[in-house]
């Protein structure tokens, strides 16, 4: 049998060991490392909806010095959400170590369980009762009528709205625009395809030979926060939270 055969055969158990990959590191430190401020894990909110609030998200860091983490997952495993979101909160670092300005707003799709944690330095502006009062208002409504791509935009603007009110500013409309000023991605040469294909069976042969170096590697991508395809989100910033905030089901 020729190597390519070989290959063909061996396509089917590479991709299952890939995709394997994101689901052991899940299984091991629950939550994936945060790529942007809007993690989609459970893919419920579209790549616009999820560019477009995460452009806002970024404004709000910016000029409001505070970190809104926005994360979707399809199940916490058995596990509660308020240990989950506390977790969560604590691997990503949300907000500044020296301030903890940060908030995580998490939705657990197929459980129909949301949190809000708040960090240390935000819990002045989002007391317990107002997290609570934003799920129910903002939240819930779009989540009970299957529309969750609207409950956690709607959601996580009433978060953002009220820290920039708090730090009297105005979010952008530039930022709330779509693109939020990120340059639009221009279709790829036929060289770069070339190479992008070269790559890319490189990888794949190198997978064979090294599964092992291969799932780690692709781990440590994803820990990165930077993808294959780069990108200007540079992390969280080692904030804390103690467990304030509030949890709803639907």
């Amino acid at each position: 049998m020729s190597k390519l055969p070989r290959l063909t055969l061996l396509l089917p158990a590479l991709a299952a060991l890939l995709a394997a990959g994101p689901a052991l590191a899940a299984a091991q430190g629950g939550a994936p490392a945060p790529r942007a401020y809007v993690n989609d894990s459970a893919g419920v909110l579209g790549a616009q909806t999820a560019a477009r609030l995460d452009a806002v998200l970024a404004d709000l860091d910016a000029r409001a010095k505070a970190q809104v983490a926005v994360l979707t997952v399809k199940t916490l495993g058995g596990r509660d959400i308020e240990t989950y979101a506390v977790e969560t909160y604590k691997k990503w670092g949300i907000g500044d170590k020296r301030t903890s300005r940060g908030v995580l707003l998490l939705v657990a799709v197929e459980d129909r369980k949301s949190r809000i944690e708040v960090g240390y330095g935000l819990e002045g502006i989002l007391p317990d009762g107002l997290t609570g009062a934003i799920q129910d208002e903002y939240m819930l409504p779009y989540f009970k009528a299957g529309d969750y791509a609207g409950g956690v935009t709607q959601g996580s603007l009433a978060l953002a709205a009220a820290i920039a009110k708090d730090s009297g500013i105005t979010l952008s409309a530039g930022a709330q625009g779509g693109q939020g000023g990120r340059r639009q991605a221009r279709p790829l040469s036929a060289g770069q395809k070339i190479i992008a294909g070269l790559l890319l069976v490189g990888f794949i042969i190198f997978a064979i030979r090294h599964p092992v170096l291969a799932i780690l590697l692709l781990q440590s991508v994803t820990r990165s926060g930077g993808g294959f395809g780069g990108g200007g989100f540079g992390g969280f910033g080692g904030g804390s939270s103690g467990g304030g905030g509030s949890s709803r089901s639907w």
